[in-house]
């Protein structure tokens, strides 16, 4: 098989199983992993998949790495095995606020009728989700961004400076592996900060696309974060760097095994 071709078997099987291990990649291929990494590379520098430690999500576009042109959520799989877990961070009548983003929506989405919270969110998809579950909604936010529904603005800024929230679900579009968070947009970066300054328990949620990767705005770094839930298992580097910003880590849910 030529190389293009095998590149092109790749992004199928990528997009067919939702996320693959550069271990399967090696055995279906009949290759050594320096080959499949190379590949892994150029596909994703070519915006054909996303990386991940070990393997490889479909490709996704939007400033929240997590939805297609059309809107498909990207990894559903492990957006729903982060949620599972991360609605066991909650108590009865707890006060929590749900970033923008498919994840933390995810996590919206599966919160249990029976238990009773008090919640805001600067995303109009995720109030909605939310106003199934919780009844009222308190909608943060003075403007809507085209290109990742986020609300943002001075009035959203000035609430969270007033206002302490028991659990924060964060997204960032990034997690470095130096244990920085960043987002492409300075609005939603200020709105991210006060999310980690408002929040007694602050739970970052990201799935393995999000990570050993930069965007444009630094918000916080993982020493501003008490949890840290992701689908993915999490490399040694990235560990180490959580262990000392002493980050409760949830990792590995859909653990190939």
């Amino acid at each position: 098989m030529l190389p293009e071709e095998r590149r092109e078997a790749i992004v199928e099987k990528v997009n067919r199983s939702d996320r693959v291990t550069v271990d399967e990649l090696i055995e279906e291929f009949g290759v050594s992993g320096a080959t499949i990494r190379r590949d892994l590379a150029s596909l994703a520098e070519e915006g054909h998949i996303e990386r991940f430690h070990g393997g490889a999500l479909p490709s996704s576009t939007g400033s929240d790495s997590s939805s297609d042109s059309h809107g498909e959520v990207q990894n559903p799989s492990g957006k729903r095995a982060i949620a599972e877990q991360a609605i066991q961070e909650l108590d009865e009548g707890d006060a929590v606020f749900f970033d923008t983003g498919t994840t933390a929506m995810a996590v919206a989405r599966a919160i249990p009728e029976a238990l009773s919270l008090l919640v805001a969110t600067n995303s109009p998809e995720t109030a909605f989700e939310l106003r199934e579950a919780c009844g009222e909604v308190k909608v943060v936010g003075d403007s809507l961004r085209q290109t990742s529904d986020a609300l943002v603005g001075r009035g959203a800024e000035s609430y969270l400076r007033k206002t302490n929230f028991d659990v924060v679900f964060l997204e960032s579009d990034a997690v470095q592996a130096d244990g920085s968070l960043s987002v492409s947009n300075e609005d939603e970066a200020r709105i991210k900060s006060l999310l980690c300054e408002g929040g007694r328990q602050v739970i970052l949620v990201a799935d393995g696309g999000k990570l050993d990767g930069q965007s444009f705005r630094e918000f916080a770094t993982l020493e501003d974060i008490d949890v840290f839930i992701t689908d993915v298992t999490v490399e040694q580097d990235l560990r180490e760097v959580l262990d000392r910003a002493d980050v409760r880590v949830v990792d590995g849910l859909l653990a190939v095994n």
